[in-house]
């Protein structure tokens, strides 16, 4: 069983009280009229009906009983004889333009061009077609916009030629004027949109102060709620990119770059990362609160991967949080499990660079000692070919556990402590300075001691030659002195 409106319901009341009035005017006598005509009018009249059924004349004499039915509390049936309210009707009701209420169009439409309001929606004398809204001024002041959908109180309230455009929310899409392919969901989504274009927002306020700004993506509570004529942005998250009127940023998480105001090209993934970018540009974080510190905002071109990781400078990548922080991370490249801050999977290949420095400043250092009997250290190491047996590949260097034996500074070991692992060659390098000198004291010495040999073979060559001895017999003097000056240089 239907039941219609107020103003439906006062509509058909005032026309039954027409008729019953009309009919009591055929019945009743005039004021002027004596006994005589009242009865022979009433003697006209013919004709039967129900019970509590409004009568219907059937012809100018003659009542009969209609299908409205008036109940005993005064309501009215039709098609019905137990109505439930003021009018029950059962059945359908045609109208030809629609329903008022309170003198107010609550419910039109038109059929050849596929528009339907309803409660209070809608302007009658719009041209545009296939447009459907339901609320209070939605989509009240269209008129030649097409294809739009508006659910909720001034839902695209101020469109007038914008076409392609979802609204639903109070105040969604409120001041959009001509902007076309919009989607927003939520009170107050995309609210001040004017001319901007193919923007989707759900979540309340979402893009709310967009006014120009085209092609933005946001889901989230105040997601790009600041933003007026930024562009080809995306958010995902409350308050994701909640300040920014950049372009070409994406945040997914809560908060993440919340703080950007203009900065472009931004990449962030996760809860508050990147949260205090506000002018940079071309920056990425993922991770949970990844991103520059609180005076760092305004980095380009700086990467950052981690939970809490944090970069302080552009043109940077940063692979985890600070070291000593829970966050601190360990990078493998061929392995899943790096024993190293930086460790390289055996067999994955040689790295190749242009230099690579190690820290060795004064600053960090204490207990300093030069090292003693680094020659014999020297001496009981060997250097050693080989082949590797993963590859078979062919290549030169030191045995670990060997030189662990010498030097164990140099070495790291597993956690068995039996097995070495990998040997520091650049510190070896240290081990190979103090034997250099030794040697080069020694070849100096040798060198003064050569030198003080030739003086005296000359000062003997003088000698022989003043004491008459033949040319013969000097040359064979010093044949022998230079046989032996070299014996003492090579140490033979």
């Amino acid at each position: 069983m239907k039941k219609v409106n107020v103003a439906t319901n006062a509509a058909l009341l005032l026309l039954f009280c027409s008729v019953i009035s009309q009919a009591q005017q055929k019945l009743a006598p005039t004021k002027n009229s004596d006994s005589n005509a009242h009865s022979e009018a009433a003697g006209n009249v013919t004709g039967t009906g129900k019970k509590d059924y409004v009568p219907l004349w059937m012809s100018p004499n003659n009542l009969g009983s209609s299908k409205i039915f008036q109940s005993s509390a005064g309501e009215i049936g039709i098609g019905t004889t137990a109505p439930a309210a003021t009018l029950d009707v059962n059945g359908a009701i045609n109208a030809t333009t629609g329903f008022n209420l309170g003198g107010s169009p609550f419910a039109f439409g038109t059929l050849s061009n596929s528009n339907a309001f309803l409660g209070f929606s809608g302007n009658s004398t719009m041209t545009g077609g296939a447009n459907t809204a339901s609320g209070l001024n939605a989509l009240g002041n269209n008129t030649t916009g097409y294809e739009n959908t508006a659910s909720g109180y001034r839902a695209l309230g101020n469109n007038t030629t914008g076409g392609l455009n979802t609204a639903r929310g109070v105040g969604a899409l409120e001041l959009n004027v001509s902007g076309g392919g919009n989607t927003a969901t939520g009170a107050q989504t995309l609210q001040s949109n004017t001319t901007g274009f193919l923007n989707t927002a759900t979540g309340d306020a979402a893009l709310s102060n967009n006014t120009t700004g085209y092609q933005n993506t946001a889901e989230g509570l105040s997601a790009l709620g600041r933003n007026t004529t930024g562009s080809d942005n995306t958010a995902s998250g409350y308050g994701a990119l909640g300040y920014s009127n950049g372009s070409e940023n994406t945040a997914v998480g809560m908060l993440a770059l919340y703080s950007n105001t203009t900065g472009n090209g931004n990449t962030s993934g996760g809860f508050e990362a990147l949260f205090y970018n506000a002018t940079g540009n071309w920056n990425t974080a993922l991770g949970v609160g990844a991103g520059p510190d609180v005076n760092s905002t305004n980095l380009s071109y700086a990467t950052v991967i981690g939970v809490n990781a944090v970069v302080s400078q552009s043109n940077t990548l940063v692979l985890g949080g600070p070291l000593g922080s829970v966050a601190q991370v360990k990078v493998g490249i061929g392995t899943a499990t790096p024993s190293n801050v930086f460790t390289i999977a055996q067999g994955a290949g040689p790295a190749i660079a242009d230099g690579w420095n190690t820290y060795s400043s004064r600053r960090w250092k204490t207990n300093i000692h030069t090292l003693h009997d680094a020659l014999g250290k020297v001496e009981q190491l060997r250097g050693v070919s080989y082949e590797l047996r993963a590859n078979g590949k062919h290549e030169v260097g030191v045995i670990a556990e060997e030189v662990g034996a010498v030097v164990p500074e140099v070495v790291t070991w597993d956690r068995n402590g039996t097995d070495a692992q990998s040997v520091d060659y650049s510190r070896l390098t240290a081990l190979l300075i103090e034997p250099t000198k030794e040697q080069q004291k020694l070849i100096e010495q040798q060198q003064e001691q050569i030198a003080q040999l030739i003086s005296q073979v000359k000062t003997i060559q003088a000698s022989l030659r003043t004491s008459g001895r033949s040319d013969s017999e000097v040359r064979t003097v010093k044949a022998d002195l230079t046989t032996v000056l070299k014996k003492r240089e090579t140490g033979s």
